[in-house]
């Protein structure tokens, strides 16, 4: 049986979505899985036992060039990746289901009503009915097992293997080299300054901490964030990392903390510790485990809709999240 999966984007719905990858090879295990993804997002799936094959699409230049050529250029690659008996679009965009289009016939998406991009449902032959205000990893795990025929526990979620994986030929002392006894990880930046927790707040739980604290970075204004937190605290901003050199990290770490993006949920996905904190966002986009803790702040968050505006993350208080770090560093 070949499968062709399509999530495109973001880094954390990537990592939310890749739950299903040891659920389908348990019950399908000669299953030949390809995942297509964004090109810049391929390192969160590379080195993935269960993928038989990772599809990078450079998104940023069909949306910059505008190229009829370009697309048919796009098509026709996809097409000719192979036959697959099964298309599975994740993401639910028009763009997504577009290459699922590319890919086979036979193609599964949600059903209007549980979908992002209403249209998008009408390039999929079989349609699934999902609420969205589930949680994001029963979402995911409800359309598979719904396509596939079976059935899944909390019991199993709670046991699932970590699957991030990364090069392990790679040399990683540059990483290696900041690491101590206990170590946490402080990601102060994401794609939506109101999904970040203030640099103060990560500052007092740094030296209420007392422990090896790291902090990583994306673009300038995430170093220059990381620079000012690591000044004021003692915590150390390491180099940029790619993808691959971020897993290994999460892999070493004792905990993370950060608000809802990607790098957190790969703690998660890694089976370490984390404590993400929730501001616009609901609770329900992480699955919550006894050392992983989500903190919400006092505003409410649709399920299924979001106030973008709200910056409500800047609330949560500092001594909450030092009581909870606490806990977890304890057990």
């Amino acid at each position: 049986m070949k499968i062709a999966i399509v999530r495109l984007s973001a880094l954390g719905d990537i990592v939310h979505s890749m739950i299903i990858l040891q659920f389908i090879k348990k019950y399908f295990p000669d299953a030949d899985i390809t995942w297509v993804t964004q090109k810049n997002f391929e390192d969160a799936l590379n080195f993935n036992p269960s993928i038989k094959q990772v599809v990078g699409i450079d998104i940023k230049k069909l949306k910059t060039k505008k190229s009829l050529k370009e697309l048919k250029k796009t098509a026709d690659f996809l097409k000719n990746l192979d036959s697959f008996d099964y298309v599975l679009d994740i993401q639910g965009l028009i763009k997504s289901a577009l290459i699922s289009f590319f890919l086979g016939e036979k193609r599964y998406g949600l059903e209007v009503g549980c979908i992002r991009e209403s249209l998008a449902s009408l390039f999929y032959t079989n349609r699934v009915i999902i609420p969205c205000e589930k949680n994001v990893i029963y979402r995911n795990l409800d359309f598979v097992s719904k396509i596939f025929g079976f059935e899944y526990s909390d019991e199993e979620i709670l046991k699932k293997e970590a699957y991030l994986f990364y090069d392990t030929s790679k040399d990683y002392s540059i990483i290696d080299n900041f690491l101590e006894d206990k170590n946490i990880l402080f990601i102060p930046g994401s794609s939506k300054e109101n999904k970040n927790y203030p640099s103060d707040g990560f500052i007092e739980i740094a030296k209420n901490l007392n422990k090896n604290i790291l902090l990583i970075w994306g673009n300038e204004e995430e170093r220059k964030k990381a620079e000012y937190i690591s000044k004021n605290s003692g915590a150390k901003v390491l180099p940029k990392l790619s993808l691959n050199d971020l897993k290994y990290l999460v892999s070493k770490m004792d905990l993370i903390i950060g608000g809802d993006t990607g790098p957190v949920h790969m703690a998660w996905a890694m089976n370490r510790a984390s404590i993400v904190l929730f501001g616009y966002t609901p609770v329900t986009l992480m699955y919550q485990t006894p050392k992983n803790i989500a903190i919400k702040s006092p505003s409410s968050a649709g399920a299924c809709r979001f106030d973008k505006s709200d910056d409500s993350i800047t609330l949560i208080e500092p001594k909450k999240i030092i009581e909870k770090a606490k806990e977890l560093l304890e057990r």
